[in-house]
């Protein structure tokens, strides 16, 4: 079947003055029509540089996409002209960036912001495009006749609000949404995600769901990749990487999440620290902090294998385990 959007093998570099940053290293990664994808992994992981990857915004130089493809509908994006990107970007692929501020202009009315977005893409007339502008102001809660006021008049959970509202404008195919409410206090992170997932059912968007934490991840997704020191680790459906966590490094995430029911007085967090990304390893890049880490895995690399049903890790403990067990885990 093919997918939607497919990321076959891609390795992006940033070449600066202090050495080459190997951020993102032979990731694999697909999402289905209709589908939300949750990527997990911590700061510097390469969540934010694969996105910039799949928008063609890596910022050159210092950044560079040195290998494999980003295939959406079947065609690579990599290869695609410059006004070909231009017009997949925003109106077949959006992205949500972290910060609503940084992402709306100051001195333009926020109707206005989402109208050109509109125009842009689909030519229409001005009176047209304003009018999308306060039907999708009106989808995200927010009443249309504050189509003319400007986004220091907003609180941020509305700035991000009138953010995802310019992302769907133009019913994209593909949304990406980078840590959509990392800036909002608890109780808009839950109002702008239960929006998010209502828009999503309405629209039938593909989304793209980067996040470091997988409380967001179990309630807003079907699939999820880990991602750690810029490669996937482990991927699969919500289900199976919570029931049947196989990675070390997905172990120690969901290890690190308070439990209720259980009365400890310290949390356990994964010990020492993501490698230096300017230094290319043989090994297993989890390996100087994975309490299973054999001899080989400081040597060699390991395969993303597949255990079944869509479940896909990167462990030489697991590759092992399935010796042992004849393919059954």
């Amino acid at each position: 079947m093919e997918h939607l959007l497919e990321i076959k093998d891609l390795q992006v570099r940033y070449h600066t003055e202090d050495g080459t940053v190997y951020a993102l290293n032979h990731v694999d990664l697909e999402l289905d029509d209709g589908e939300t994808l949750g990527l997990v992994g911590e700061t510097g992981a390469g969540k934010t540089t694969l996105a910039k990857s799949i928008m063609r915004l890596i910022p050159n130089p210092p950044g560079r996409i040195e290998g494999g493809t980003i295939e959406f509908e079947g065609k690579d994006l990599l290869a695609a002209s410059e006004s070909e990107i231009r017009g997949v970007r925003g109106n077949q692929i959006s992205m949500i960036f972290q910060d609503p501020m940084s992402s709306l202009n100051p001195v333009m009315c926020v109707g206005d912001q989402i109208a050109e977005v509109v125009r842009v893409h689909e030519k229409c007339s001005k009176e047209d495009a304003q009018k999308r502008a306060l039907e999708m102001l009106e989808t995200v809660g927010i009443p249309a006749e504050r189509a003319s006021d400007y986004p220091h008049q907003f609180s941020g959970g509305m700035k991000q609000r009138v953010v995802i509202a310019i992302a769907l404008a133009c019913n994209p195919r593909v949304l990406i949404a980078d840590e959509p409410t990392t800036a909002l206090d608890g109780t808009i992170q839950a109002q702008v995600l239960d929006m998010m997932r209502r828009l999503r059912d309405k629209y039938h968007t593909a989304t793209l769901l980067i996040t470091h934490d997988l409380g967001v991840v179990a309630q807003m997704c079907e699939r999820v990749a880990i991602i750690y020191a810029g490669e996937v680790v482990e991927s699969g459906s919500v289900h199976d990487i919570f029931k049947r966590t196989l990675h070390p490094y997905t172990e120690g995430l969901l290890g690190a999440i308070p439990q209720v029911h259980l009365n400890v007085r310290r949390l356990s967090p994964i010990e020492g620290l993501m490698p230096d990304p300017t230094i290319q390893r043989s090994g297993c890049p989890f390996a100087e902090r994975c309490r299973y880490a054999m001899e080989k895995c400081h040597s060699a690399h390991p395969e993303f294998m597949t255990v079944g049903d869509g479940h896909k890790v990167r462990c030489f403990k697991v590759e092992e385990e399935m010796k042992h067990t004849g393919g059954e885990q």
